[in-house]
């Protein structure tokens, strides 16, 4: 519901700044990206310590990367943050034990300062391109679901590490208060991913 209220609000505020003729320099996005590199990179490295222990991983589950961003134009160029939100869980069966012994469950939050360019602009229609790089903080919880499980399991830590997005093709359609943009690239967030902005 908060949610829903927050959107209104925006959608609001911008119609009102389109009648007032403003230019709009700050923008706000909302957005959600597939997550298949976050994704991929933790499975690819769990498969390894997996093979090399003789543990098993089942139920495996990834969520999209929602995300919430904020530019600041100065003629072509923008400047700005996004910031990305995912989690992953699935549940490990030690070598020693044939139901699954540890549930886990990792959060990322990744705070990536972007800037980006703008390529063309007719109409409704802006082709640009954005690079981004910072930090990714992963919490990782582990919860025994047996005796072993118990007491192999891991306290709940949290680590940082470097956390990149570069789309080098990206469109965004729509007025000078409101539209709709899709991105296409590499890194953390994934390769695609699609939004909504609203400038004032």
């Amino acid at each position: 519901m908060k949610f829903k209220l927050f959107v209104l609000s925006l959608c609001l505020f911008a119609v009102n700044n389109v009648t007032n003729g403003q230019e709009n320099k700050h923008e706000i996005r909302i957005s959600a990206s597939d997550g298949l590199t976050q994704s991929a990179v933790d499975v690819l490295g769990l498969g390894m310590a997996d093979a090399i222990t003789g543990s098993k991983r089942t139920d495996e589950r990834s969520s999209i990367v929602y995300g919430l961003g904020y530019r600041y134009a100065i003629n072509r160029f923008k400047v700005g943050a996004d910031f990305g939100f995912s989690h992953t869980s699935s549940k490990l069966t030690l070598a020693s034990d044939k139901t699954p012994s540890i549930k886990e469950r990792e959060l990322n939050f990744m705070i990536l300062p972007t800037a980006e360019f703008v390529y063309l602009k007719s109409g409704v229609v802006e082709l640009y391109g954005n690079a981004a790089a910072g930090i990714n903080l992963k919490s990782h919880k582990e919860t025994g679901l047996t005796e072993t499980g118990k007491s192999a399991a891991s306290k709940t830590d949290l680590s940082p590490s470097f956390a990149y997005q570069v789309n080098p093709i990206a469109i965004r359609v729509g007025n000078q208060s409101i539209g709709a943009f899709l991105e296409a690239g590499l890194g953390h967030k994934g390769f695609v991913t699609a939004g909504l902005s609203f400038r004032f």
